[in-house]
């Protein structure tokens, strides 16, 4: 049940003229602004026109999307704020939706057969849960290690004669190397 607002009797300040062009000022002024402002660049469900809300911080307006959690904690239970004066009812409420919710998981988990079972674990093994850069940064590992891969398997260019060449004076300058590091005054065994 809806609680009612305590309606107060306006002020003599309130019935004044000078409020309500204050009022009305305000409203302009807002009216003025708000045609430049950004817009929801989500499309209507009714006719598929773009949403003339005005948009939040993400692009989306409060209908589409806006008031969706975001950063590090957007998958975790937003829990209420114990200082509030209507914490344990808000609690009451985010524990009971909690379990409202997983017993329509599992009702649906339940529901699936062995095949579409594994699609869904597959597609939530695919999407693990984290902030956007962690996310990010998985993929730009994946892209790299697909590329290293396909370096990998592509055939290696015969080595020419001067790349031999090459090869065999590197291979006389790491022995000449291994020849010089050598001291007869060294000790050796277990003293080394």
């Amino acid at each position: 049940m809806k609680r009612k607002r305590p309606q107060h009797a306006p002020t003599a300040w309130q019935t004044s003229a000078q409020w309500r062009m204050i009022g009305s000022a305000a409203i302009r002024e807002w009216n003025a602004k708000r045609f430049n402002l950004p817009k929801c660049n989500a499309a209507r469900k009714s006719d598929r026109e773009p949403c003339r809300h005005i948009a939040m911080e993400n692009g989306k307006c409060f209908i589409h999307g806006g008031r969706t959690p975001r950063g590090e904690e957007w998958h975790r239970t937003q829990w209420p704020d114990g200082k509030s004066p209507d914490a344990e009812k808000k609690l009451r409420k985010k524990l009971a939706e909690r379990e409202r919710a997983a017993r329509k998981r599992s009702t649906r988990l339940a529901a699936m057969s062995p095949e579409e079972r594994d699609q869904h674990d597959a597609w939530h093994a695919a999407r693990t849960p984290g902030s956007a850069a962690a996310r990010q940064r998985k993929r730009d590992e994946r892209k790299q290690a697909a590329e290293i891969r396909a370096m990998l398997e592509r055939p290696q260019p015969a080595p020419s004669a001067e790349t031999a060449e090459l090869a065999k004076q590197i291979a006389a300058l790491r022995a000449e190397l291994e020849a010089r590091r050598v001291d007869p005054q060294k000790p050796t065994g277990a003293f080394a």
